[in-house]
């Protein structure tokens, strides 16, 4: 198994396959069907990842044998680096991705000097919230943000020091 960085637009087409498999098994708990949709289209359709990647985001996959397993999206901002999107595919849960991943966020945070990770999580994603917690994160805020279409997104902000 490798953490790859992706550029190409093919990686690119390739995560938002997968993208739209993990965030219907994810966030439907507690999320609606619609508002799933609506999000993926906002922030994981090829159109929008491709902005984000000239917006500075960067986006990782781990892959095996040719299969992504997962990935996360950060992007530099200030003194912090924002984990944007983390998400593993349900059949490669508790494989220690999300370690490896932090690993990788904890090396770019060294390499461009930068004092924390912080992220949002929705209030009410329970079992992302406890492994965030497991993992040092802190919940430093908590915001609601209208994403349009009449969704919300009712979210804390977390943050663990480097």
């Amino acid at each position: 198994m490798i953490i790859r960085e992706i550029y190409s637009e093919a990686d690119v087409r390739r995560l938002t396959k997968v993208a739209r498999v993990v965030w219907r098994e994810a966030n439907v708990a507690f999320c609606t069907p619609e508002q799933v949709e609506y999000m993926i289209e906002k922030y994981q359709s090829f159109e929008a990842i491709s902005g984000q990647l000239m917006q500075g985001y960067r986006y990782f996959i781990f892959e095996e044998d040719g299969d992504i397993l997962g990935y996360f999206g950060v992007q530099p901002q200030g003194e912090r680096l924002f984990l944007s999107k983390f998400y593993i595919l349900k059949q490669n849960r508790g494989r220690g991705l999300f370690s490896l991943g932090l690993e990788r966020m904890c090396q770019i945070c060294r390499e461009d000097s930068l004092e924390s990770i912080y992220l949002t999580v929705n209030r009410n994603n329970t079992r992302a919230y406890e492994v965030y917690i497991h993992k040092g994160f802190k919940v430093i805020a908590e915001e609601c943000t209208d994403i349009g279409f009449g969704f919300v997104m009712d979210d804390y902000i977390m943050e663990k020091e480097v």
